[in-house]
């Protein structure tokens, strides 16, 4: 089994790491979500926690506090 998932997108190729617990659904979504706004967050721990979150507030329904990052 892979340790990272690959999407092709405008030319260019992103290497998405997976997770341990995280099924290749999950990570592909995620992907996604780095790949849509990795120029609204400029820092890259930032970016990839952001992913977290909207992968489990979408799948979990789970909520976080905005203010807090």
């Amino acid at each position: 089994m892979s340790n990272s998932i690959v999407i092709i997108h405008d030319n260019n190729i992103y290497d998405i790491e997976k997770n341990d617990y995280e099924t290749d659904e999950n990570t592909y979504k995620r992907g996604w979500f780095i790949i849509k706004n990795q120029y609204i967050f400029k820092n890259i721990n930032e970016l990839i926690s952001k992913s977290f979150m909207f992968l489990n507030e979408n799948k979990y329904n789970m909520k976080y506090d905005n203010d807090i990052v």
